[in-house]
């Protein structure tokens, strides 16, 4: 267990770990996952890396560190504090921001509608949105196949998590919520994790047009929270409609503000992640053919030329393998964070107040003694076998593990499953995939090109269109 050294005022303040250069760190912005393996094999385990403006961060793959930065207290370490400058996409009112008692408050509010069960009732809306996607693939033609998993992925948030189906209002809030995110993921919404880039300087300045158009999506997110209450909850399993129901042990509801961040919250890290995740994964299936060979058979043998239902899921042992070495390979936040409220002892490494201790997913993934051969793509490891505690980590741990990895795990099989089971997909001659930074998630580059050599119709049987759950 961790250890606070709070009480120790005669002992010396530690000092931290050595890091790169400014100059250095710049690199993590071009080549993450490069910058992250030069920093390994020259500091080893456990490097602080400075930025102006910010606390340092101590980053760790240690084992043991991460483990206890797992079962530390929550009122010493803070990930809400780490997560902030995320607070400019999504509001500082969702969970993500929240530390302590109030984190754990609203988080008892959301488990409810995240339970790994309520995925089952999602498997027609998520296999509609691909394969609505797939029908308007261009054929035998390069095209960038990550934008395609982004409007995949945010179609499902639009049905499955708002309960919204084809009509104008889920078309002006669609609207609305893309532009917006187009220029949160642009060059401006890079810097706007920073505080001095968040200055208002009228309608034309970056800032100001994030501000307008945040304004017009806020609006359109509280007329639909008022349109719910009043037609009724019952009967709609949409995750909107569950938390809109939600009381705490006062049996007090969730303020519109609060849930307005979580939807916003849900929006942009849930569909931007998966999205990126997805197109890993096709690329891992595209470089090992054997591998793409084995999932399609398992595919086929398992749907039997009939609609993908939640029944299957169980069934697709080896598709779930290849997702999960992807999301251990290619893990599209490469790290999180804590912010130390007092002196702590974690893992080896003594530290002091006021940094940010970072568990690097990425590194802790690529350790040798955890996952044999670790730079090898080879589903295999997860076929039969559970990985090491705390050895595989892509959507966190403990107390603050992602709330919507079910969601995202679940989503991520019914879209590959569909895509091995309708189209062939190609590489692109010469293209050479590197890690670079969309929005919060780190995808592959070029949005990954690809040709689509074939596709078929679904079966009669398989639903393309559905409408709200």
């Amino acid at each position: 267990m961790p250890t606070s050294d709070a009480t120790a005022t005669l002992t010396p303040e530690p000092s931290l770990p050595p890091g790169p250069s400014l100059l250095a760190t710049l690199e993590f912005l071009r080549d993450p996952f490069h910058f992250l393996d030069r920093c390994a094999q020259r500091f080893g385990e456990w490097f602080t890396v400075r930025v102006p403006g910010v606390a340092p961060f101590v980053f760790t793959s240690e084992p043991a560190a991460v483990r206890d930065v797992f079962l530390a207290d929550n009122d010493i370490l803070h990930a809400g504090e780490a997560n902030r400058p995320l607070g400019a996409f999504m509001g500082e009112r969702s969970s993500l921001f929240l530390d302590g008692a109030a984190h754990l408050h609203q988080r008892r509010l959301l488990l409810p509608a995240f339970h790994g069960e309520r995925m089952r009732s999602y498997t027609e809306v998520m296999s509609a949105a691909v394969n609505r996607a797939i029908d308007q693939f261009p054929v035998n033609q390069s095209f960038a196949i990550h934008e395609w998993m982004r409007t995949v992925t945010f179609d499902v948030i639009m049905r499955a998590v708002f309960g919204m189906d084809d009509g104008e209002p889920a078309r002006s809030l669609r609207d609305k919520v893309q532009r917006l995110f187009a220029l949160f993921t642009g060059r401006a919404g890079t810097l706007f994790g920073l505080p001095a880039m968040r200055i208002d300087l009228g309608p034309w300045s970056p800032w100001g047009r994030a501000l307008r158009m945040q304004r017009e999506v806020d609006a359109l997110l509280y007329a639909e929270f008022a349109r719910r209450r009043r037609e009724g909850l019952a009967g709609r399993e949409d995750i909107l409609s569950i938390l809109l129901g939600a009381r705490d042990e006062h049996d007090e509801p969730m303020g519109d503000e609060v849930l307005r961040d979580e939807m916003m919250t849900l929006m942009l890290a849930g569909h931007e992640t998966t999205a990126a995740s997805l197109a890993w994964t096709i690329h891992n299936l595209l470089t090992h053919p054997q591998v793409m060979k084995e999932a399609r058979a398992e595919v086929a043998s398992v749907l039997n030329s009939r609609r993908l239902t939640s029944e299957d899921m169980g069934s697709l042992k080896y598709v779930e393998a290849v997702i999960n070495e992807t999301l251990r390979l290619n893990p599209v936040i490469p790290n999180f964070a804590r912010v130390l409220k007092a002196p702590m002892r974690i893992g080896s490494q003594r530290l002091p107040a006021g940094v940010a201790i970072a568990p690097c997913i990425y590194l802790v993934h690529r350790r040798a003694e955890l996952w044999p051969e670790p730079e090898r793509f080879n589903p295999e490891r997860f076929r039969d076998a559970r990985p090491p505690a705390n050895s595989f980590i892509p959507f966190g741990g403990g107390t603050r593990r992602c709330l919507g990895a079910a969601f995202a795990s679940y989503q991520m099989k019914v879209v590959i499953a569909q895509l091995l089971l309708r189209v062939e997909l190609k590489s692109v001659g010469g293209y050479r995939a590197r890690a670079l930074r969309r929005s919060i998630a780190f995808a592959p580059s070029e949005g990954l090109p690809v040709i689509a050599a074939r596709i078929e119709k679904p079966s009669s049987t398989m639903p393309t269109t559905v409408g709200p759950t």
